[in-house]
């Protein structure tokens, strides 16, 4: 009997291995596509896929590869000051070995823009905060307004002084850029983000009046 016992749980054992999911682990910033080694995940785990589009008076794609571990499946979190100046990224997750091996996909191409206003501005070569010269209206009804100075890379690897004001998302607020792939914050001046009144009214509450 303990024999049998033992029989079975290598054979288990070797089951577990055998069914670790594999993925494509690399990062292209400033670029459309990666091509990395492959990684086995943890047991329950998916392959994920970072889409980046970012804008800094230039558009730029980068793309990451990897197992989800840590990071929420399906979602996406942005930011931006006017149509020139901003970033998104989409998490995309799939489970099958080695599907993660697409090219940079666009993501969240409308919005319905049905969130606060908040004063918008960008400035590069300053570390002063930028004065607002219009306002813009948010996504949703959860983002924020928002100050970002500080020392940026930009995904061509240009170091800049940047100001910015304008909408954040709510997850973006929280995560402190530490997910971004194609920019990076090199050193952060000041960074605030805060929930503005909704002045303006969504369409479709409008239509109930």
């Amino acid at each position: 009997m303990k024999t049998v016992a033992v029989v079975l749980l290598l054979f288990s054992f070797d089951l577990y291995i055998a069914e670790k999911l594999k993925c494509y682990e690399c990062q292209g910033r400033n670029a459309e596509y990666c091509k990395g080694k492959t990684t086995e995940c943890p047991d329950g785990r998916s392959c994920m896929t970072v889409y980046e589009k970012s804008g800094f008076n230039h558009t730029y794609h980068s793309i990451e590869k990897r197992c989800a571990l840590n990071l929420k499946c399906n979602h996406s979190m942005y930011a931006y000051a006017n149509d020139d100046v901003y970033y998104d990224l989409a998490y995309d997750c799939c489970e099958s070995d080695l599907c993660n091996n697409g090219t940079f996909v666009v993501k969240n191409r409308t919005y319905p823009y049905d969130g606060p206003e908040c004063p918008s501005c960008s400035s590069y070569d300053t570390l002063e905060v930028c004065k607002p010269v219009t306002n813009t209206i948010c996504r949703s009804k959860d983002d924020h307004c928002t100050i970002l100075v500080g020392l940026m890379e930009k995904p061509d690897g240009v170091l800049t002084n940047f100001s910015a004001r304008g909408c954040m998302s709510n997850l973006s607020c929280d995560h402190e850029y530490s997910q971004t792939i194609g920019y990076k914050m090199k050193k952060i001046k000041i960074q605030s983000c805060w929930l503005p009144e909704l002045k303006h009214q969504p369409e479709h509450e409008k239509e109930g009046e």
